[in-house]
């Protein structure tokens, strides 16, 4: 009986919309349809690297690197629009922290 339920033969089956979403297969979207929904964090990102770096360039670099990131993970179209946005800046952290990383290098400093 414990392998049964710890198997959940015996649970009840979920027919909840979770259920019905879970079980669809998953469209991939096009070209245009990733664009659009990116260009909604284009600003948003630009935002967050600029205020970490302070430079124009790096932050747009910082900023094409994640939207770049983003676009190639399609798992980021599939989550809630509140979860994109936190993905949006933990990934604009991370680039903008490379950039920062790669003029440090390239400067020596």
């Amino acid at each position: 009986a414990f392998f049964a339920a710890w198997r959940g033969d015996d649970l009840p089956k979920m027919k909840g919309l979770a259920a019905q979403k879970r079980h669809q297969p998953t469209k991939r979207l096009s070209f245009g349809e990733k664009a659009e929904v990116l260009k909604r964090y284009e600003v948003y990102s630009y935002q967050i690297a600029h205020y970490l770096l302070q430079r124009e360039d790096a932050a747009r670099r910082a900023a094409e690197n994640t939207l770049l990131s983003l676009y190639q993970s399609d798992d980021f179209f599939m989550e809630a629009e509140a979860d994109k946005a936190d993905r949006v800046k933990k990934e604009t952290i991370r680039h903008a922290l490379r950039v920062r990383q790669a003029a440090a290098g390239a400067t020596g400093a």
